[in-house]
């Protein structure tokens, strides 16, 4: 495998992608996770408040 220059900036290239293609990409990707995480925790609160006190005014619409 041939040696590639590192790029104008000093960075070193990630497969065909600029490094901070790479870093955003993943960024997003962290953030997409951190969302899934507390979308699922807000629905079991919502439905174990359901459980412990029926009926009433819901905060969260799901």
């Amino acid at each position: 495998m041939a040696d590639r220059e590192p790029l104008s900036d000093g960075f070193d290239p990630i497969g065909p992608f600029h490094p901070y293609v790479v870093m955003a990409s993943v960024l997003l990707l962290d953030l997409l996770l951190i969302l899934s995480v507390l979308s699922a925790l807000t629905y079991a609160g919502d439905k174990i408040e359901d459980v412990i006190w029926p009926g009433g005014r819901d905060w969260v619409d799901l």
